[in-house]
């Protein structure tokens, strides 16, 4: 079975914050929240969100034609 975006952005966000999988704290794709797709500087940007102790947290997917790259940042998505 393929790996969900969920499941991918939930290991990089573990390894980002030196957390162990089988941590009942650790970050889990269930944790993740779906927000959309949006085109940021021309890339299209697929963003979710994630509970931190103070705001949400953002992580994301860009897509460079057939190569993705997961990134946390601190920028909500742009406006609809």
């Amino acid at each position: 079975m393929e790996e969900t975006d969920e499941e991918w952005l939930a290991d990089y966000l573990r390894l980002e914050y030196g957390e162990d999988e089988s941590d009942p704290d650790s970050i889990k794709a269930s944790d993740l929240t779906y927000v959309g797709e949006f085109v940021v500087d021309g890339v299209p940007t697929k963003y979710w969100s994630y509970p931190t102790s103070k705001e949400p947290g953002w992580v994301t997917i860009e897509e460079h034609g057939e190569q993705r790259s997961a990134n946390m940042t601190s920028t909500a998505p742009p406006k609809l």
